[in-house]
């Protein structure tokens, strides 16, 4: 796991090094249509207010950074080349916060009809459960196993999915939030009888 998140981490910086802007600005703006396909003028209401507050609490900071970086290309030993690479990754990781902020409001938004799913997913695993305590039925512990595989998977598929900086499908929250029941439907309701 170590190596793997080593190799993540390599693979972010390397992105984050190369990508140019207009990549992260195309992936907010594709995924900013497609949730106001869903959501209607709901989403410039609840979600387009990522951009209005990072402007707000965010603004003055990026803007002394690239003011940093215009001047490192200035004088007798500057480099204009250093200089833009500069300034473009301080443009892309201001795009990359503001892509993650408005999916980790996306994925709020999606979580308030989907708590109550998992929490039912949950009670219902335990009541299954409780009536295989009373019945001559093994439980399977690969099911079990599966179940909790599944929960690993599908929370990794949801820090990928806030970080990657690409269009996203807009109904991938609601899948993996039902993933994230049925899993936890799987492993609850294949416990042991007895713990």
């Amino acid at each position: 796991s170590t190596f793997v998140a080593v190799a993540l981490f390599l693979l972010m910086a390397a992105t984050w090094a190369f990508i140019p802007p207009t990549a992260i600005r195309n992936a907010w703006i594709a995924e900013r249509a497609a949730v106001y396909a869903i959501a209607g003028k709901g989403e410039s209401d609840v979600y387009g207010r990522t951009l209005d507050d990072m402007e707000k609490s965010l603004a003055s900071d990026f803007r002394s950074f690239i003011i940093d970086a215009q001047s490192t290309g200035q004088g007798p030993f500057g480099s204009s080349d250093l200089s833009a690479w500069a300034q473009g990754r301080i443009v892309a990781t201001w795009l990359w916060i503001g892509l993650v902020a408005y999916r980790l409001q996306v994925l709020m938004g999606w979580l308030v009809p989907g708590i109550p799913l998992v929490m039912a997913a949950y009670s219902d695993g335990q009541l299954v459960r409780e009536i295989r305590k009373y019945s001559f039925v093994a439980q399977s512990p690969i099911r079990h196993s599966l179940g909790v595989r599944v929960l690993w998977a599908v929370l990794v598929g949801i820090a990928v999915w806030m970080i990657v900086p690409l269009p996203m499908p807009s109904l991938l929250p609601p899948l993996l939030i039902v993933s994230i029941s049925y899993a936890l439907w799987l492993w609850v309701s294949n416990l042991q009888k007895r713990l």
